[in-house]
């Protein structure tokens, strides 16, 4: 009898919408432009593909539990750091996702307790802590 051991964690998708622009710049950081439409978040230069997609399938979502991923749930949003930079994804498409620097506003959006505590400590891990921080500082409404 063979022994099974546990099973590859599945991976989703990373959508990086090269359809649309919308969330693209040249500059070598994430921040919020204001247009005619409102604000949108622009994802830093410096991001590739393949780190998206890492942040992606390494994501934190609501109701969590340990040896969970994004692919074993689908959940409406998932969030996770990078270099201190909150970013959230949404479905885009069967077991694709697209994602952007995240943002609270006011009475929506907000980040329950569990996700912005996992996302704190992997900020620290990183070393990123004060980074994250300001990020909420400006951005958490």
């Amino acid at each position: 009898m063979t022994a099974v051991g546990p099973q590859p964690m599945q991976a989703v998708d990373y959508d990086p919408a090269e359809h649309r622009v919308k969330h693209c710049w040249s500059e070598p950081k994430a921040d919020f432009v204001t247009t005619g439409v409102g604000t949108i978040g622009k994802c830093p230069s410096t991001l590739s593909k393949a780190q998206a997609r890492e942040l992606l399938n390494d994501a934190e979502f609501e109701g969590r539990q340990p040896n969970q991923s994004v692919a074993d749930v689908l959940p409406e949003r998932a969030w996770n750091v990078h270099e201190g930079v909150i970013y959230e994804a949404v479905p885009s498409g069967p077991g694709a996702y697209h994602g952007y620097p995240w943002r609270g506003r006011p009475s929506r959006n907000r980040l329950a307790r569990s996700v912005k505590r996992a996302l704190e400590q992997k900020a620290e891990r990183q070393g990123y802590g004060r980074e994250f921080r300001d990020w909420l500082d400006r951005y958490e409404s």
